[in-house]
């Protein structure tokens, strides 16, 4: 009698086909599964403290500074340099206690690494990865900018944050978000603040006065905005209202750079490897040494109107010079004991 192959291989297609989709579904979770763990390892990687190399040279144990959040309040005859505050990489916070040392108190960290600081009003600023987060007395909040573009932060007492062509203040709100101040023509690649805001673009650079944006003639381009007077470029300082530049000496290295009392640029420099703090104004360089305070790698700096300096270090130091002698600290901790269970999330 003969067979029906049909129905037979009608029957058993199906198994076979049906065999091979789940194979190839399981191939397939697999391969997604593991794909999750990269991307969660890279993730954890990005999160660690920022810049593995930086985190080689730093000891075990020792905290890692990045950052000087300037003193509150405005510049004036009752301004204090020692009242800024440093931040870890992480987002450890160490405030000045009034005696002369910096400590941490609370335990909170970001969810990125921290790379920059500043004030907005009485608020320390902080930005991680393109993120920038708001410090409150229960910790870290991250500010909602943008849904995809990293934002970049105006360091110092003005603190202005630009994403994309836009530009937002952090120190007021619109609708519950920070206020928009405007929009460029191009990309902002960099951004300085004070009592007005400078913007450096693929185009050059701009001044954003109100609503009124103008080009500023010279320079066309800048390695580092410092508020809005000043601008590091190849070989010296420009100041951005006369244009006019200010050479360094021979073999200068900026480390980290701020504005200080009646706008000029205070700034500390490696020269020929050894650290100098100079001061600019109209065309002047003042200059004085920094061997008491030895090496190291600074990484802020704040000055006020009585004269007196505060540099972070990488390492955990924090240099004082007041009367034209330097102290040096080391930050501390005072960490309330941890509480059972999980610990807390890091602020994202």
């Amino acid at each position: 009698m003969s067979r029906r192959p049909s129905a037979q291989i009608g029957a058993i297609v199906p198994r076979r086909l049906g065999a091979q989709i789940d194979t190839a579904r399981r191939q397939r979770r697999r391969w997604c599964l593991a794909a999750l763990a990269l991307a969660a390892a890279a993730g954890a990687t990005r999160a660690a403290p920022a810049a593995a190399q930086d985190a080689q040279d730093t000891p075990r144990g020792v905290p890692q500074l990045v950052a000087l959040a300037p003193a509150p309040g405005p510049p004036g005859p009752g301004d204090d340099a020692r009242r800024a505050v440093a931040i870890g990489a992480a987002g450890e916070v160490y405030e000045p206690d009034g005696k002369g040392a910096w400590v941490r108190r609370q335990r909170i960290t970001t969810a990125s690494a921290i790379s920059a600081a500043a004030r907005a009003g009485d608020a320390v600023v902080a930005l991680g990865e393109g993120v920038v987060y708001r410090l409150a007395p229960n910790g870290w909040s991250a500010i909602r900018l943008a849904q995809k573009d990293k934002a970049k932060l105006a360091g110092g007492a003005a603190a202005v944050a630009a994403v994309g062509r836009q530009l937002l203040a952090l120190d007021r709100l619109a609708g519950g978000e920070p206020a928009k101040l405007g929009t460029v023509p191009g990309p902002i690649l960099q951004v300085g603040a004070g009592k007005s805001i400078v913007i450096a673009t693929d185009r050059g650079l701009f001044r954003l006065t109100g609503q009124a944006l103008t080009p500023i003639a010279a320079p066309r381009r800048a390695r580092q905005l410092v508020g809005d007077q000043w601008a590091i470029v190849d070989g010296g300082a420009a100041e951005l209202r006369t244009g006019k530049t200010t050479a360094w000496p021979g073999g200068t290295t900026v480390e980290a750079a701020a504005v200080g009392p009646d706008d000029r640029l205070i700034v500390i420099a490696r020269i020929t490897g050894k650290l100098e703090l100079l001061a600019v104004r109209a065309g002047k360089l003042e200059r004085a040494p920094m061997d008491a305070v030895g090496g190291g790698v600074p990484v802020g700096v704040a000055a006020d109107r009585a004269g007196r300096v505060v540099v972070a270090f990488r390492d955990g130091r924090i240099a004082v010079r007041d009367g034209g002698a330097w102290t040096t600290v080391s930050v501390g901790e005072a960490l309330p004991p941890p509480r059972p269970g999980a610990p807390p999330a890091a602020s994202r």
